[in-house]
């Protein structure tokens, strides 16, 4: 072997060590402040929009944007953003709820640049109820969307997790980062969930962390609400029964990242008319709305492509997209989590029966903890039902919500003997905490446990015991 390849090589290596040790999924790589509002604030502003049924704000939040690494499934990392928001409450550890947006093209349009604005309603309601209400809130941006290059990998399942699990890991490395004054912490619980584009994102990412993540992630409930998870199914024989989509830049980008990300984009005249061939790459951009491209659609969305290979499409399941369609179909597994599918009935541009038939597939491959809930018909269509179904999510989360204390060392919502004995056992032993774990036992807030901890713990199981009675 010459001199010259044997430096390659090593130059390679070094490379990949470097990149190993630089490029860690789920890195924080920066944060900004964005807002704080007290709760008395938000009660005012959600009362306004949700009226009678806006939940009880119970606490201050503070909102960030956050910037972290991921490594994708192809092995590149890539730089993502996302947008968090938490109660202001140090004495309390709090449970994680990853909410999973819905379709947006416009990076200005995605959590972390939006914040609490007004102009995203979607993202503005979701953070203040759920932080309020005792939950840190984190919104994935996607890649593609907001601080990612490249183009959104539209309904692709494999690329939502690494979003959103390397988003939970840069929340958790923030905590700690944060002065004790506007810190946050969290506790065992981890909740999934996300309307439309992010129904799918969410049960994508269930599925791939129970696959191989479980350990890390131990989720406590699940919640894809209105997604297209059977793709190869019920989305083709609707996509093919109709003559008329009201959103029909949904199908086109659909079938540009796709091809995108499973053929190339040099091959868009293959599959295209000449006009869409030469406009959909501009178009997706990151800086038209979807009524803009709308309006240069046609009724039928399939209609931009070109006729023989939409008579492929018909026909041959070896068509590209229908190979690309079905391979992005989530039904050929089995939930172990908690999780309610839920949909309404008058969905008219995800169907319903994407819920039904996932319900049913799940079910018959042993699925003991599946629910589905259909939305009645008088929420209306997909935008009119979504907040009738995240509303019904939210109250389904808090009867599993747990907020934790200080001396609570299991993290079980109690205060008793058996956190007291865990305190001792750790103390004695080589065993480490997690980090909810150890903030729980730092009773003193000295950053460490020790003696004092365990007279403190002493005295608060006692009150806690003599209240009770």
């Amino acid at each position: 072997m010459s001199i010259n390849i044997m430096k390659w090589i090593k130059y390679f290596i070094i490379l990949q060590l470097l990149n190993t040790l630089y490029c860690q999924p789920g890195k924080l790589i920066s944060y900004e402040h964005k807002v704080s509002a007290s709760n008395s604030d938000i009660q005012q502003v959600v009362d306004v929009i949700l009226g009678n049924n806006a939940p009880l704000a119970l606490y201050n939040m503070s909102m960030y944007s956050i910037e972290y690494e991921i490594v994708d499934s192809q092995g590149s990392s890539d730089t993502l953003s996302g947008l968090v928001s938490f109660p202001v409450d140090h004495t309390k550890s709090f449970p994680i709820a990853s909410y999973q947006h819905g379709t947006t093209i416009e990076d200005d349009n995605v959590p972390s640049v939006t914040g609490l604005n007004f102009n995203n309603l979607e993202v503005s309601i979701i953070s203040m109820i759920m932080s309020t209400s005792g939950y840190i809130i984190i919104l994935p941006d996607y890649a593609g969307l907001g601080s990612s290059d490249g183009y959104h990998p539209y309904i692709i399942a494999e690329t939502y997790t690494p979003a959103i699990t390397n988003m939970i890991r840069a929340v958790k490395q923030m905590s700690g980062e944060l002065d004790i004054e506007n810190s946050f912490m969290y506790n065992n619980q981890l909740y999934l969930f996300g309307y439309s584009e992010g129904g799918y994102a969410t049960l994508a990412a269930q599925r791939d962390i129970e696959f191989s993540m479980i350990n890390e992630f131990n989720l406590t409930a699940s919640f894809p609400i209105a997604g297209p998870y059977d793709l190869s199914g019920t989305m083709v024989d609707f996509y093919l029964s109709i003559n008329y989509y009201a959103q029909p830049y949904y199908v086109a980008n659909v079938l540009f990242n796709h091809l995108d990300y499973y053929d190339s984009l040099d091959n868009l005249g293959e599959y295209f008319l000449p006009f869409w061939a030469d406009t959909l790459a501009g178009l997706f951009d990151g800086t038209h709305s979807g009524t803009f491209i709308n309006s240069l659609m046609p009724e039928n969305p399939i209609e931009i492509l070109l006729p023989d290979v939409i008579d492929d499409f018909t026909v041959n399941n070896e068509n590209l997209f229908r190979l690309t369609l079905e391979e992005n179909t989530l039904l050929d597994w089995t939930p172990i989590t908690p999780t309610y599918l839920m949909h309404a009935i008058g969905d008219d541009i995800i169907p319903i029966a994407n819920a039904q038939v996932a319900y049913n597939s799940f079910i018959n491959n042993g699925a003991e903890s599946v629910n589905l809930i259909e939305i009645p018909l008088s929420a209306g269509g997909h935008e009119d039902a979504a907040p009738v179904c995240l509303l019904e999510a939210l109250d389904t989360i808090s009867t599993y919500q747990i907020i934790n204390v200080k001396g609570d060392t299991n993290l079980d919502g109690l205060l008793n003997d058996i956190d007291y004995d865990l305190l001792i056992e750790y103390m004695l032993s080589s065993t480490i905490f997690n980090l909810s774990e150890s903030w729980a036992g730092d009773i003193d807030y000295d950053d460490r446990l020790s003696i004092f901890d365990l007279l403190l713990l002493e005295d608060i199981i006692v009150y806690a015991s003599n209240r009770s009675n």
